[in-house]
């Protein structure tokens, strides 16, 4: 299912954003609301194959207890096409916040990191493939409200290798962990090339990532035992970039 999106917002937001990339549209033909007369004329503006069809046309979705909400659109390239070469090129560059989410696999959670991620201007996110909700997931597009389409964002196969990549270029890693002694809250660094790593919602980070941070930081709570992935995003960013 990586070469469709559905949905009228993800669809709209697609046509915004990335409309180069859509092959062809598909809309049922009854549909004439506000919310379709918005994305026909968002669709009137950019050459884009749009086909009306009935609501049959649909079923295949119907069946998998999709909301497909009468339209969906077919992509005919990579979404993301951000390479390890433009990663180097970034990398090699002053004032760089990187983003690493790793092993996360709750397509909610994944948008929201996105989405937090480009409101605070993050340069880049690296994701993990193995064990992660894909980045093509239609509910990780619907969660991020577009914001998936305004960030760099690379997969990578060997989160290893990426972090050795990134000490090469002088980065300074931080990693998150519920055991840590070390506080966010009392935490300063004026390094201008930082990256800040997520574990998956179950376990964290991986031993061998941990190994591998500068430092380990814990958010100071009290009454429960973690906090959601995407709420810990936003309050590690929000400190280590505005709150320093």
């Amino acid at each position: 299912m990586n070469n469709f999106f559905y949905g009228i917002n993800v669809v709209k937001n697609l046509i915004k954003f990335k409309y180069s990339y859509i092959k062809e549209i598909f809309i049922v033909n009854s549909r004439n609301d506000l919310r379709f007369k918005k994305i026909k004329y968002l669709l009137s503006k950019y050459i884009i194959k749009t086909n009306l069809v009935s609501k049959n046309y649909f079923n295949f979705l119907s069946n998998k207890n999709i909301n497909h909400q009468g339209i969906l659109a077919i992509i005919k390239n990579k979404l993301f096409n951000f390479n390890k070469n433009d990663l180097i090129n970034l990398l090699k560059m002053d004032n760089v916040f990187i983003l690493i989410l790793d092993s996360i696999n709750n397509p909610y959670n994944l948008g929201s990191c996105i989405r937090t991620a480009v409101a605070f201007n993050i340069n880049c996110i690296i994701i993990t493939k193995k064990n992660s909700v894909s980045i093509y997931n239609n509910i990780v597009h619907k969660t991020s409200s577009g914001s998936i389409y305004k960030i760099k964002i690379f997969e990578c196969k060997n989160l290893s290798i990426i972090i050795d990549l990134l000490y090469k270029y002088n980065f300074y890693i931080i990693g998150t962990c519920l055991k840590s002694n070390n506080l966010l809250n009392n935490f300063n660094i004026n390094n201008n090339k930082l990256c800040l790593i997520l574990g998956s919602e179950q376990s964290g980070l991986k031993k061998n990532i941990k190994k591998k941070c500068n430092i380990l930081l814990k958010i100071p709570i009290t009454n429960i035992n973690s906090l959601n992935v995407s709420v810990s995003n936003g309050i590690f960013l929000y400190k280590l970039l505005f709150n320093k």
